[in-house]
């Protein structure tokens, strides 16, 4: 889904029943993506859940494009 650069940060605010993550990344075509998701086990496996995914608002395509434009990437 992401071939490029993808950022994963815990995602605190939107759960108090589970742990849930956000990862940004741009998709093939360059638009920017935000998925949503938590970690999920069963039977000594784990399983991503995706919970929401969505184009990035304006505000965090900067915020992105800000974190992966340094001389680490």
């Amino acid at each position: 889904m992401f071939p490029g650069t993808v950022l994963v940060a815990p995602d605190p605010l939107h759960s108090v029943r589970e742990e849930r993550f956000k990862a940004v990344g741009a998709a093939e075509g360059g638009r920017k993506l935000l998925v949503a998701f938590t970690w999920r086990m069963r039977d000594g496996d784990s399983f991503i859940r995706p919970v929401s995914a969505r184009y990035m608002h304006e505000k965090e395509v900067k915020s992105y494009e800000k974190e992966t434009s340094g001389p680490d990437h």
